[in-house]
């Protein structure tokens, strides 16, 4: 088992905290990851200055910050991180990040399948993009 020092670090934003408990307990529940969760993307941004993180789950529309720009802040502070968009709308995400130059390498659709969500967490940590955000 891996020790907590090996285990990659998950930060995961939402403004929904029934959104943010279900992706905890699916990511803990493997025994792989360390998540830790905000429903304030400001209070994110605050934390990324001071722990560094190997994945970012954000939700494409919360009222405070738009996830596209909440993406590019936290980018900034972090680039070595991968990201993950998570939308109910994922044709407006795709549209809307296109429009404004952001790529979401990664889309994860709600509601999701705890196997999906595990799947695209490993895919955008191991650097491949099989799970490329798509317009279907």
């Amino acid at each position: 088992m891996n020790s907590i020092k090996e285990m990659p670090q998950i930060m995961v934003v939402d403004d929904d905290e029934n959104i943010l408990k279900a992706l905890r307990r699916e990511l803990e529940a493997v025994n792989l990851y360390r998540v830790k969760t905000f429903k304030s993307p400001e209070a994110a941004l605050i934390q990324a200055k001071n722990t560094q993180y190997d994945l970012l789950i954000a939700d494409y529309w919360m009222p405070w910050m738009h996830g596209l720009t909440f993406i590019k802040k936290f980018t900034a502070l972090q680039p070595h991180a991968a990201s993950i968009i998570i939308s109910g709308d994922a044709e407006r995400a795709i549209q809307h990040s296109e429009y404004n130059g952001i790529r979401i390498p990664y889309l994860l659709r709600k509601p999701w399948q705890t196997s999906e969500l595990l799947e695209i967490v490993a895919d955008a940590l191991s650097g491949h993009e099989t799970y490329q955000a798509e317009i279907k």
